[in-house]
C-alpha cells in the first residue's frame, strides 16, 4: 500500500508543472518549424479541411494513389488540435475484430514512411503488455487471443516471469500475466504529420496553412463551394477532417455531428538513471510499453524518462460540454487546458504502486488537451446520406494509430467506390436522429471512464439508454422479463428471464445465465406459439416510376412478383457482399426494403447515392414510423386465423408471400416469413399501434400458451437452418460464392447489376475459403459465438463466424470459413479453439435442419405420391 506522504509528495511535484498552458512544451515541438505554405487553387478535385494526422494521411494517400489536385487547409497550422499533444502510443491491439485492419495498415506504414519520405517520425516499436492483476483479466486476454490469432499481427500470452524480464521497473505483486504485442511502440505524433505533410506534397498535393474554411455549399451539379479568407475553392468533393473542430465544420452544411471533446491529461517525468543505462544496454531499444487494467492507464517510456497517461473513472472525467453547445473558443489551437490531477488520485496511487520509481522520479510537465470523442469512441469514417460528394474523417480517439490506416481506407473507397474491407462500426450512418445531446454526453462519458474494463461477449452498458427510439411495448415487454439488447438506438429484446433469473447483463466469458431462458424460447417456437418485437428493423419505401428498374440493377436476384417477397443482396463493384434485403412489392413500382437494425443508414445511403438525377421514384426511410411485430411458431397460423378474415392456410397465404390486410382491427401488412426458419408471419404496421397490436395478439394466443421470446433464441434456429448474418458470414469481406449466396445471384439476369461482371469473372475462379457448418465438442461449458481461430495440425485455417447452443442438436453450433477441400468436406474435423483450449469440431450439413416451408413443400408432394 503507497504511504499518503508519497503520493501527496508525487502529486506535488505534479502541481508545480501542472500550470504549464504553453503550447510548445520541451521536447515536442522544437523541430520542423519551416512548413510551407502555399496559395489556395480556386478548384480542386478534393479538398480536406483540417491539417492534423488524419488529414494529412488522406491527402498523402490520396495523392500517392495518382488523385490529381488534392488540396488541404489547415485553419493555423498542422496538427494544431489534438494531433500535437497526443501521447503517440501505436498498438495492433484491439478488442474488436475490424478495426486491427486499421492498426495494422498504420504501423506497417510508420516502419516504413520515414525511408520514403526522408522525415523521421520518431517511431519505437517497443512492444507493449497489458497487465493482468485478476483472473477475470487473464480470461479476457484469453478471449482475445482466441479472436486475434487468425489476424496478421503477432500477439501472445506471457507469464509473470517473462514479463519481469522485459519490464523490470515493474511491481510484480499480483500481475497474473499479461498480453504481449511485440510490434507495438510510439512516435511522435508532430513528425508523424510532418512526414505525412511532406509525402503529400511529394505526391503533388497542395497544403494551406493558416487558411481557416469559412463555409461550406453544395451547388447544384453537386460539387462544392469552400469559402476561405483567402477566397472560394470549388471543389468536386469535401472531406471533413477537423478534429475537434469537426462538428463546427459539420455545421457549415447542415450537419450535426454526435461529437464532443474531452479532457485527457497526461504526465512525463524527468530523466530516470535507470532507464538511460537500460538503453545504452540494449542498443538504444526503450522498454515496453504497459497498460495496467486495474489501475487504468497507459505507460511508456518518453526518451529516458516515463509517460503516464490514466482514464479516471465515468463519474471523475471531464466532457468541455460548452464547445458542444457554443463551438471552439476563437483562436484555440495549440493551446492546452488547465490541468485537474484531483481527478486522477486513484489511477495515480495504482500507478505509484505497479511502478515504485514514480514515487521518487520529479514530473516535468503534465499536459491536459481535448480529444474529440464519438458516443462509442470509434471514428466517422466514410459519406453520409445527408449529404453528396462530402466524407467525414472525424471522432478519432485515438488519431495517431488509427491515422495511416484511416487515411489509406479512405482514399481507396473515395477512388474505388467501395472500401478495401469491412469496417461498418465506424460508419458515420450508424447514428442518426435518436443520438441527442444527453446520450452523446453520457455515452461518451461511459465510453471514456470504461477504457480499460474487461470487453465481455454479449456485454451491455447502459449509459444514455434508452434513447427515444423505444418500440409500444418496451414497458410492457419490460415488465414480462425482457432482457434488452442496443440496437441502432432500439431496445430489442434478447431473451426473457422468469421469475427469479436475471436480466442484467452477462459479464463472463463461459456459458451465461440465461442459456436456459433462450432454451424455454427455442422450445415455445418449435412446439407452441411466440411473439416477438422486430421494430428495430431498418424499413424504406422505395415508389414511383421508374422504382423496379432501378431496384433491379441494384440487387443481384431478380426482384419478386407483386404481393411476393425475396432475398436479395446488394453487391459492390467486386462482387463482395453490401448488404441484405428483405424486399416486398406492394405494386407495380413500390417495394418495401427491410434490412436488419445496424445497416440502416449504411443501405439507405448506398441506395440513395446510385439514385439517377430527377428520377421520378422517391427512397423514403420509414424505420421510425413502422413497428413490427412477428408471430411464430407451431400454432401462429391459429393465432392468425383468430384476429382475421383473411384466409391463412398454407395454400392461400404461402411462403414468402406479402398482404396488406385487417389484423385486430388495425391495417397492417403481414408476410409469412421468419428469420427462425419456422412457421411464421412479420407483421408490420403504424409504429402508434404497436402496444394495442401486441396485447390482442396476446389475447389470441392464450389458448396456446402464447409467449415472448428474443433474439437469441432467432439466433439459435437460424443458425440450424442455415441463414446467413449480414456482419457475420457475409460482409465487404467476402464475395456472395465464398458465403453460399450463389442461388441468389442471377449473373444472366436482363438487368445488368452492380457487381455483375465481378460475379461472372469470381464463377470462373476457385473459392478462397467456404462458409461450413460446424458442430463443437465445448463440452456444455462455453458456447463460440463467432471470430474465434480454427486449427488443423497446429496451423491456423479458418474463423467462425456466429455460433450458439444447437437445442435441437444438444451442441455447440457454428458457421466458419475454412479452405475449400478436404477440410471443407462433410465429416472432417478441425479445431475452435475457446479460452486458450482448442475442441473438437465436425463439419456438418448446412442447413442441420430444413426450414418450416422445405418440410410442408416436402410433406405435400409426398402426400401426393401416396394419393
Amino acid at each position: 500500500m503507497i504511504r499518503l506522504g508519497k503520493r501527496n509528495n508525487f502529486l506535488k511535484k505534479a502541481w508545480n508543472h501542472s500550470r504549464f498552458l504553453s503550447s510548445k512544451p520541451n521536447g515536442f515541438l522544437e523541430k520542423h518549424e519551416s512548413v510551407e505554405t502555399r496559395h489556395a487553387k480556386d478548384n480542386a478535385n478534393v479538398v480536406i479541411i483540417g491539417g492534423g494526422c488524419v488529414g494529412t494521411s488522406l491527402a498523402y494517400h490520396l495523392a500517392k494513389f495518382g488523385v490529381k489536385n488534392v488540396v488541404l487547409l489547415e485553419k493555423t497550422e498542422l496538427t494544431a488540435g489534438s494531433t500535437w499533444h497526443a501521447a503517440g502510443l501505436t498498438t495492433y491491439y484491439h478488442p474488436g475484430i475490424n478495426m486491427r485492419n486499421l492498426h495494422y495498415e498504420s504501423i506497417k506504414l510508420f516502419e516504413t514512411i520515414e525511408a520514403e519520405t526522408d522525415q523521421e517520425i520518431g517511431f519505437h516499436a517497443t512492444g507493449s503488455l497489458r497487465l493482468a492483476h485478476t483472473m477475470e483479466h487473464m480470461n479476457e486476454f484469453k478471449y482475445m487471443m482466441t479472436r486475434h490469432q487468425w489476424h496478421r499481427a503477432n500477439q501472445e500470452l506471457v507469464d509473470p516471469d517473462s514479463i519481469a524480464e522485459m519490464h523490470p521497473l515493474l511491481n510484480m505483486d499480483g500481475i497474473h500475466g499479461g498480453l504481449y504485442c511485440p510490434g507495438d511502440g510510439h512516435t511522435d505524433p508532430y513528425s508523424l504529420t510532418m512526414a505525412f505533410a511532406k509525402g503529400a506534397r511529394m505526391y503533388g498535393a497542395t497544403l494551406v496553412q493558416d487558411c481557416p474554411v469559412t463555409g461550406t455549399k453544395q451547388r447544384t451539379d453537386g460539387t462544392w463551394d469552400v469559402d476561405t479568407p483567402s477566397g472560394k475553392i470549388n471543389t468536386k468533393q469535401v472531406v471533413n477532417a477537423a478534429g475537434f473542430h469537426a462538428r463546427e465544420i459539420g455545421q457549415m452544411a447542415g450537419l450535426d455531428l454526435p461529437l464532443v471533446p474531452v479532457h485527457h491529461q497526461y504526465l512525463v517525468s524527468a530523466s530516470v538513471p535507470f532507464l538511460e543505462d537500460w538503453q545504452k544496454n540494449h542498443n538504444g531499444r526503450q522498454i515496453p510499453g504497459i497498460r495496467d487494467l486495474r489501475g487504468s492507464y497507459y505507460a511508456r517510456q518518453e526518451r529516458t524518462g516515463l509517460l503516464f497517461g490514466p482514464y479516471e473513472e465515468p463519474e471523475k472525467m471531464k466532457i468541455q460540454e460548452d464547445w458542444y453547445d457554443n463551438g471552439v473558443p476563437k483562436g484555440f489551437g495549440k493551446e492546452l487546458w488547465e490541468s485537474d490531477l484531483d481527478r486522477l488520485d486513484k489511477c495515480i496511487e495504482h500507478a505509484m504502486d505497479l511502478l515504485p520509481i514514480m514515487q521518487e522520479t520529479d514530473i516535468t510537465s503534465v499536459i491536459a488537451g481535448p480529444i474529440t470523442y464519438s458516443p462509442d469512441i470509434l471514428p466517422m469514417m466514410g459519406p453520409t446520406h445527408h449529404l453528396t460528394n462530402y466524407w467525414l474523417a472525424v471522432g478519432f480517439g485515438y488519431g495517431i494509430i488509427h491515422s495511416g490506416g484511416a487515411g489509406k481506407y479512405l482514399a481507396r473507397w473515395m477512388m474505388n467506390g467501395e472500401p478495401d474491407y469491412d469496417l461498418i462500426e465506424c460508419d458515420p450512418d450508424r447514428y442518426s436522429d435518436w443520438t441527442d445531446r444527453k446520450f452523446l454526453m453520457e455515452k461518451a462519458r461511459e465510453s471514456y471512464g470504461m477504457n480499460t474494463c474487461p470487453a465481455f461477449p454479449k456485454e451491455e452498458r447502459w449509459a444514455g439508454r434508452p434513447t427515444e427510439r423505444v418500440s409500444g411495448v418496451y414497458e410492457e415487454t419490460k415488465e414480462r422479463g425482457a432482457a434488452f439488447g442496443f440496437h441502432a438506438g432500439w431496445e430489442q429484446p434478447h431473451f426473457f428471464a422468469t421469475k427469479g433469473e436475471l436480466t442484467t447483463t452477462p459479464v463472463c466469458y463461459t456459458r451465461k445465465h440465461y442459456h436456459d431462458a433462450v432454451g424455454r424460447e427455442v422450445d415455445l417456437i418449435l412446439n407452441g406459439v411466440g411473439v416477438a418485437d422486430l421494430t428495430p428493423f431498418g424499413k424504406f419505401i422505395l415508389e414511383g416510376p421508374g422504382a423496379t428498374k432501378f431496384l433491379s440493377s441494384m440487387v443481384a436476384n431478380t426482384l419478386p412478383k407483386q404481393q411476393r417477397v425475396n432475398i436479395s443482396h446488394m453487391l459492390t463493384p467486386n462482387g463482395k457482399v453490401y448488404s441484405e434485403l428483405t424486399i416486398s412489392r406492394l405494386g407495380k413500382d413500390r417495394y418495401y426494403i427491410v434490412t436488419g437494425s445496424g445497416s440502416e443508414g449504411h443501405d439507405f445511403r448506398w441506395i440513395k447515392q446510385h439514385m439517377p438525377e430527377n428520377a421520378e421514384f422517391t427512397l423514403q426511410n420509414v424505420t421510425d414510423q413502422m413497428g413490427v411485430l412477428a408471430v411464430t411458431g407451431k400454432y401462429s397460423r391459429d393465432v392468425m386465423t383468430k384476429l382475421t378474415d383473411s384466409a391463412m392456410s398454407h395454400e392461400e397465404f404461402p411462403f414468402l408471400e406479402c398482404r396488406e390486410m385487417n389484423l385486430a382491427g388495425f391495417g397492417v401488412q403481414a408476410t409469412r416469413i421468419s428469420y427462425t426458419g419456422e412457421l411464421g408471419w412479420e407483421i408490420h404496421h403504424d409504429r402508434n399501434d404497436t402496444g394495442a397490436l401486441y396485447k390482442r395478439i396476446l389475447e389470441a394466443g392464450a389458448e396456446f400458451e402464447i409467449g415472448d421470446y428474443g433474439a437469441y433464441a432467432t439466433n439459435s434456429l437460424r443458425l440450424e437452418k442455415g441463414f446467413r448474418g449480414w456482419g457475420s458470414e457475409m460482409n465487404l469481406d467476402k464475395n456472395p460464392f465464398e458465403a453460399g449466396l450463389g442461388p441468389f445471384v442471377k449473373t444472366n439476369k436482363k438487368t445488368s447489376f452492380i457487381g455483375q461482371e465481378a460475379c461472372k469473372e469470381l464463377l470462373g475462379k476457385e473459392l478462397k475459403t467456404k462458409l461450413v457448418a460446424l458442430t463443437v465438442d465445448t463440452h456444455g461449458y462455453l458456447d463460440p459465438e463467432g471470430n474465434e481461430t480454427i486449427w488443423f495440425d497446429n496451423k491456423v485455417v479458418g474463423n467462425t463466424t456466429s455460433g450458439a447452443w444447437s437445442y435441437n442438436k444438444n451442441t455447440s453450433i457454428c458457421m466458419a470459413y475454412l479452405p475449400p477441400g478436404d477440410l471443407a468436406e462433410l465429416g472432417s474435423n478441425v479445431y475452435v479453439e475457446l479460452l486458450g483450449k482448442r475442441y473438437k469440431a465436425t463439419v456438418v450439413n448446412d442447413p442441420m435442419y430444413e426450414t418450416e416451408a422445405v418440410r410442408t413443400r416436402n410433406a405435400l408432394k409426398q402426400a401426393q405420391l401416396q394419393a
